[in-house]
């Protein structure tokens, strides 16, 4: 049977926690007639790596060995020889997909049982492409940075980040306007069951690129272009973990670290040359909404550079911003910073 959904699941350096991860999917309801699939895809995570490689440390390709032994759906295991970012991961996942949707579902995160269920029961009702719910913020204590009022302060942050939920059904080009102008709904990937030949259409536009941070915004926001129906529901049917992974509160200490957040400058990038072809093309309104947010990114950068990069790295980092970025963006938003003035 050929599945209805297939869940793609990117991992570089959460083996510890994948299995938690999987064991969220295998427990799924309502989906016995629909069926789904589970695409792993291993960026060439250090304990697969042999020059790599962590005494006690068991690759993905064994967990999910492991897992394939009592799951009820189909497990496929794929190994990047080389890290190439998340976009690639998740390219490589969806053109190995069989399913008519996508579900995103990150490594450290989990989801509820009857997530996927609910999602897709409203995709088939409502003939969607694009059907979006709520998610929980869970806090990861291992490794976490903060506490008291600044722990507060990004945990409701995140909240209001990834609750942001449309809840209604939008058409056509009102999709793309809520999301990038409006921004009445997130632009994560997560969180919502994805017709898989619009991400296919949005893959074709990109071109090879290393990313592994904000690479939702170029994928989704393609997705939004192309799509005809978006149905946003209440239901939470994601649960988002919070201080794991490259994106969390904690020191960077590596520049190979510090460089895979400043990849988010490839993001833009690659985004506005996509809109040099795109037809319809973005409005200005909506281009002047993508500059704004490269603004606020190069800024989240910088107060990275200021509070995550340890000292003794912050001279060579800098640097590497400014390469990324290009120079002349970086200090025009250290300026505007300095003076509090709005991105």
């Amino acid at each position: 049977m050929i599945p209805a959904i297939s869940v793609c699941i990117p991992v570089y350096g959460t083996e510890s926690i994948l299995l938690n991860c999987l064991q969220s999917v295998a427990v799924q309801q309502g989906l016995e007639s629909a069926g789904l699939e589970i695409i792993v895809v291993d960026d060439a995570s250090p304990a697969s790596c042999a020059t790599k490689f962590q005494e006690n440390q068991l690759s993905s390709a064994q967990i999910v060995s492991q897992f394939q032994q009592t799951s009820r759906w189909p497990v496929r295991h794929i190994l990047h020889e080389e890290n190439l970012g998340l976009v690639e991961a998740r390219r490589t996942a969806v053109e190995a997909a069989s399913g008519d949707y996508i579900f995103c579902l990150d490594s450290d995160d989990s989801i509820p049982s009857a997530a996927l269920a609910t999602l897709y029961q409203r995709a088939l009702e409502l003939e969607a492409d694009i059907v979006h719910g709520s998610a929980q913020v869970i806090l990861a204590q291992e490794g976490c940075q903060l506490e008291g009022a600044a722990l507060e302060k990004v945990l409701e942050a995140n909240r209001r980040r990834v609750q942001n939920v449309f809840v209604g059904t939008l058409e056509g080009g009102a999709i793309l306007q809520n999301t990038l102008v409006e921004r009445q709904h997130n632009n994560f990937l997560w969180g919502k069951l994805l017709r898989r030949s619009l991400y296919l259409e949005a893959l074709e536009q990109i071109p090879s690129m290393y990313c592994t941070m904000a690479e939702d915004v170029v994928l989704y926001l393609l997705i939004a272009h192309g799509a005809r129906r978006y149905v946003g529901i209440p239901d939470v049917v994601y649960n988002y973990t919070v201080n794991t992974g490259i994106s969390s509160n904690t020191k960077i200490t590596s520049l190979e670290r510090w460089e895979q957040v400043c990849s988010t400058a490839s993001v833009f990038t690659v985004l506005f040359a996509c809109l040099q072809d795109l037809n319809p093309p973005f409005t200005e309104e909506q281009r002047a909404s993508i500059r704004k947010m490269c603004r606020f990114y190069v800024a989240n950068n910088l107060h990275q550079l200021q509070h995550s990069v340890v000292p003794e790295l912050q001279t060579e980092a800098y640097e590497i911003l400014c390469d990324y970025w290009g120079e002349g963006l970086v200090k025009r938003i250290q300026i505007d910073m300095e003076k509090a003035l709005p991105l």
